[in-house]
């Protein structure tokens, strides 16, 4: 792991069109907050080309007069691909190993050649704990890299911009909060335990407001916030009022403030303008702590370890060191020596057999998850089929869906010992699932379940569960359980003979 510990340090916030500068510096206070500005791309020039981009870098930190070349470098979340993992109860390095072995299953497989990295809650007690693994192309990180090299910088980290100042804000307020930076060109959402990410969003643009403000609370009913439970602290870069979207969101929203990261900033000239470079400011203090960031692509903890070539006779003389160690030991080492360390093993045998335990539960889900893969098509059909029954009115939506195959009854045939699994009509075993949705009234629930019944081909034993009505937003919580049954595939037509 490389740990930061810089005095003097810029933070680049970059975005698809533009990019945020922060210069920090380090005092016996505060770290003051030296310059603030916006670089505006070129027309024509973008990230995908680092050369060009490198000299209006260049030029634009001259003319700024800033004078720090070590850089801590963010991207957006629309660069990242974002899943959160429940791991064993393990320090960072063994839960790095298993990662890094199961990686390449997490994302799609369209994705290629990418990197990844993982944040998350420090490994305490004997209980699982919750990581975000995220992953961005290398191109990205290529192109970074070219970037800095061009404008003669020195890249300490490359992390997602969310994560900085979710960070940084979490810790300076020291409770659970969400962290929302709204800008033109597009928001982001985090979801802090104090300084622990524990979800990270990529959202539209603020304007126009209205589709914005659908996604957002959409986006905080999935992240389990209730009324009084959260507060949301705005990093406002496009004109939103905390004040009219608390009310809409339900949720009591704050402006933020750059002293609020625990920052100086009377001295940068920014005129009000503060809000919009937090995450600049935030990535720039990410690397004036002691401890690396979470995530760090350029540094990655996921990355595969480096092969060491050794000729033949270095392992020879190895081994012959540890054979003349192994015999000295031996012939060294009395029975009652023997005893004592075996009894040792088998105390920490049984100590760690929770974590064993808690290992195997954690490979049982994971094995789960393989049907959901190319092999075992039927669960994306049914998400298929389900998704052109759900009427898109832009109201009722779904929050929660639940599938899993149908388990034969223990009196069954089936269950016997050679005897087939139950199936159903195109031969797979039938899948039992459950929607959960809102909608703003009952009608939609009932025309939802009708329009499930109109295919009965598929949709088998469809139920409309209990309602509950929402007071705050006059929204109805609604959930349907029904039986899945695969449609049988098309046969090709038959070859006419000619």
């Amino acid at each position: 792991m490389k740990r930061l510990n810089q005095k003097k340090v810029l933070g680049l916030a970059m975005g698809e069109r533009s990019l945020m500068a922060a210069e920090l510096v380090a005092t016996e206070g505060r770290p003051q907050v030296k310059r603030l500005a916006e670089l505006i791309y070129p027309e024509g020039i973008s990230i995908s080309q680092p050369t060009e981009l490198a000299k209006a870098l260049g030029h634009f930190l001259k003319d700024n007069h800033f004078s720090t070349r070590s850089a801590v470098i963010g991207i957006p979340l629309k660069w990242l691909v974002v899943k959160a993992k429940d791991v064993p109860p393990a320090d960072d390095a063994t839960v790095a190993q298993l990662l890094r072995l199961e990686a390449e299953a997490e994302f799609s497989s369209e994705l290629k050649d990418l990197v990844y990295d993982f944040a998350g809650e420090a490994a305490a007690g004997s209980g699982s704990r919750r990581v975000l693994l995220a992953a961005t192309p290398r191109k990205y990180v290529d192109c970074i890299e070219s970037l800095c090299d061009g404008a003669r910088l020195q890249p300490l980290a490359i992390m997602p911009s969310a994560l900085a100042l979710g960070t940084m804000t979490g810790a300076s307020l020291k409770r659970d909060v969400l962290v929302l930076a709204a800008g033109p060109g597009g928001s982001e959402l985090s979801s802090q335990r104090q300084s622990t990410a524990t979800a990270m969003r990529s959202l539209r643009p603020a304007m126009p407001q209205p589709p914005f403000i659908s996604e957002l609370r959409r986006t905080v009913s999935t992240l389990g916030v209730g009324d009084g439970q959260r507060e949301m602290i705005l990093w406002d870069g496009a004109g939103v009022d905390a004040a009219s979207l608390g009310e809409q969101l339900g949720v009591n929203v704050q402006d933020g403030e750059l002293q609020t990261l625990g920052v100086e900033a009377s001295g940068a000239g920014i005129n009000g303008q503060g809000r919009k470079f937090a995450a600049a400011v935030a990535l720039a203090l990410s690397a004036m702590d002691e401890s690396r960031p979470g995530i760090d692509f350029l540094h990655s903890r996921l990355a595969p370890p480096r092969k060491h070539r050794i000729p033949r006779w270095g392992y020879l003389a190895g081994a012959a060191v540890v054979l003349f160690i192994a015999l000295g030991v031996y012939a060294y080492t009395d029975l009652d020596k023997a005893e004592q360390d075996v009894n040792r093993l088998q105390s920490q045998i049984n100590s760690q057999q929770k974590d064993v335990d808690a290992a195997r539960d954690f490979v049982a889900k994971e094995s789960l998850a393989q049907y959901w893969h190319g092999g075992d098509p039927r669960y994306l059909a049914c998400m298929r089929d389900l998704e052109d029954v759900i009427p898109e009115d832009g109201q009722t939506y779904a929050t929660n869906l639940e599938i899993k195959a149908e388990t034969p009854p223990l009196n069954a045939g089936s269950n016997q010992a050679g005897a087939p699994t139950a199936m159903g009509a195109d031969g797979e075993r039938t899948l039992l699932a459950t929607l959960q949705g809102h909608t703003p009234n009952l009608e939609s629930v009932t025309a939802l379940g009708d329009r499930m019944r109109r295919n009965p081909s598929v949709f088998k034993d469809v139920k409309i569960g209990p309602e509950t009505k929402v007071p705050r937003t006059q929204e109805f919580l609604f959930s349907i359980t029904f039986s899945y049954e695969p449609p049988k595939p098309t046969q090709p037509p038959a070859e006419q003979p000619r």
